[in-house]
């Protein structure tokens, strides 16, 4: 016979043990697909329906913008290739999305490139072999473009390192 104390601590092994169990099971259902910087096409449409958000495609003479409209009011422009690779990103909303998302494989090198140097106040523009960022606002308005240099088709720049219009958005 068991004491009172001894089935406490088995009782609750077993729920943290179950609890386990499910969330290993959980781990590949929860797997996201995002769109990064040189995924492919397709990658936008995962996107778009695990946000839950309003698709436009708007066909440029080399490139393709797939634009995602959010609930939130956010809207993340992926800039498509002839080839059906993202070539560049951007933003423009209430909140910053995850970096990390948008630049997939790129994220270290750009967080390396970053590390202890400080941003000012205004538009941050960070150069990195192979990839530009470029991003600021405050408090519910934010706004930013990254792309890939070697991706970038001919006729996406008017102006220097300018994207046409000013920015990809």
């Amino acid at each position: 016979m068991r004491s009172g104390r001894g089935i406490v601590p088995c009782l609750v092994g077993r729920i943290c043990a179950f609890a386990a169990l499910a969330v290993i099971v959980q781990l590949p259902l929860t797997a996201r697909a995002r769109a990064a910087l040189g995924d492919d096409v397709s990658v936008v449409a995962a996107d778009q329906a695990r946000l839950q958000a309003d698709l436009k495609v708007m066909r440029k003479d080399h490139y393709t913008i797939h634009e995602l409209a959010l609930p939130s009011g956010v809207r993340l422009r992926n800039f498509v290739g002839d080839g059906g690779k993202v070539f560049a990103v951007s933003w423009s909303g209430g909140w910053r999305p995850n970096l990390r998302d948008i630049m997939g494989v790129h994220y270290d090198d750009f967080i390396a490139a970053t590390r202890g140097k400080r941003l000012t106040r205004g538009v941050a523009r960070i150069a990195l072999p192979g990839m530009v960022v470029v991003m600021g606002g405050h408090q519910r308005a934010f706004f930013g473009h990254v792309y890939l240099t070697e991706l970038v088709p001919d006729g996406f720049f008017s102006d220097g390192d300018a994207p046409t219009g000013g920015s990809p958005d």
